[in-house]
């Protein structure tokens, strides 16, 4: 059942004077560009000294094009496919977990398919091996009502962290940047967050960038999300959707 008390997802904005837009008018297939991202002659800089928000590509075929989120956890770079997996052109779905589980894990129905199918059918060794053996996945719950914040950390004062648990491939939490976004403008899925609505229901994101909640035993799409090391390093690109960034280990 699809329920529609639907939760805004919240995410940082950067602030900006007109000054610091140096290329780009703004739209999707030309978005702005700032000081100190629109560098040029990136080859052999490391992916860690990036930012959120640029363009890689990574993976197979027609699922190859990543962002970068953040670099949360540590020195590495963390990324996200910039829209739910395909197969054939047509965007494939999984239930959470068919046992009804809440708490995202390698062994949950998606995260199986994350860390096994996944890892050999739609990235493959040659960029698997990039990828950090293991990561932190933030499992705090967000009820109706709730800050995003409790997503990762015990309160919203941000003074701990929340229940968490580690893998190779994950999922991003309700309002973790680039959660919400979707790059096409006729999308026309829902996809899973990694974050318990409550002990029965998980957060998805409807194709409006809105968060709602559905059982774990509804099929909904998938947007892998995963730490790269800190070793990888741009081979080509400028970071744009027109350029995405290709990458190899250093």
């Amino acid at each position: 059942m699809v329920r529609e008390n639907f939760a805004l997802i919240v995410l940082p904005i950067r602030r900006v004077k007109i000054g610091d837009i140096v290329d780009g008018n703004g739209i999707i297939d030309n978005p702005y560009r700032l000081e100190g991202d629109n560098d040029t002659n990136l080859s052999g800089t490391l992916l860690n000294t990036r930012y959120s928000g640029e363009y890689i590509r990574f993976g197979n075929d027609e699922n190859n094009l990543y962002r970068i989120v953040s670099h949360e956890n540590g020195t590495g770079t963390k990324i996200v496919s910039a829209e739910p997996l395909k197969r054939d052109n047509t965007f494939i779905t999984s239930a959470f977990d068919s046992n009804n589980s809440v708490n995202y894990s390698s062994s949950t129905t998606i995260g199986t398919f994350l860390n096994g199918e996944y890892l050999t059918s739609y990235v493959d060794s040659t960029y698997s091996d990039m990828i950090e053996d293991s990561t932190t996945w933030y499992l705090g719950t967000v009820g109706i009502g709730a800050s995003y914040k409790l997503a990762k950390y015990t309160d919203i004062s941000m003074s701990g962290y929340a229940t968490s648990t580690e893998s190779k491939v994950g999922l991003l939490r309700m309002g973790e940047l680039m959660a919400g976004l979707f790059y096409r403008y006729d999308n026309n899925t829902f996809w899973w967050t990694l974050t318990p609505y409550s002990t029965s229901d998980v957060r998805y994101v409807g194709y409006n960038g809105l968060a709602d909640y559905n059982t774990p035993t509804y099929s909904y799409g998938v947007r892998p999300s995963l730490n790269l090391k800190s070793n990888v390093q741009i081979v080509n690109g400028d970071g744009t959707l027109n350029s995405p960034f290709t990458l190899a280990l250093q």
